[in-house]
């Protein structure tokens, strides 16, 4: 008998902690200042025109609709994907057919970043 009154009596803190840990802590809710003043952008971005210069993009190896500057060259070593008109620090957009033409100088054109399809 006196057992069970033991075991109530061992049994109670538990109970207790446990009522105590299954309430939600209170979240503490900071207060966000405004934003600073951003510099408006424009509603519209200019598109920059694509010229149809006499470029060329190679045709040896199947080719992704993509754009490509002309410093990219096939990673087997058989040259330049432009292979007309081409200019190192521009980004030309060619297609599969060998179509091509020349959007201008790029900042990443003729690195090692170079955008190449």
């Amino acid at each position: 008998m006196r057992f069970p009154v033991i075991t109530l009596l061992l049994l109670a803190p538990i109970t207790a902690l446990a009522a105590v840990a299954a309430e939600p802590a209170p979240v503490a809710i900071a207060e966000v200042s405004p934003r600073e003043a951003v510099p408006e952008i424009p509603a519209e971005l200019t598109a920059r025109a694509c010229v149809a210069n006499g470029c060329q993009c190679s045709t040896k190896y199947p080719l992704e609709q993509g754009q490509y500057c002309g410093n990219c060259v096939w990673s087997n070593g058989a040259g330049y994907i432009i292979t007309a008109k081409r200019v190192n620090n521009h980004v030309y957009e060619c297609n599969s057919r060998g179509g091509c033409c020349d959007y201008g100088p790029a900042s990443d054109c003729g690195s090692g970043t170079a955008r190449c399809g």
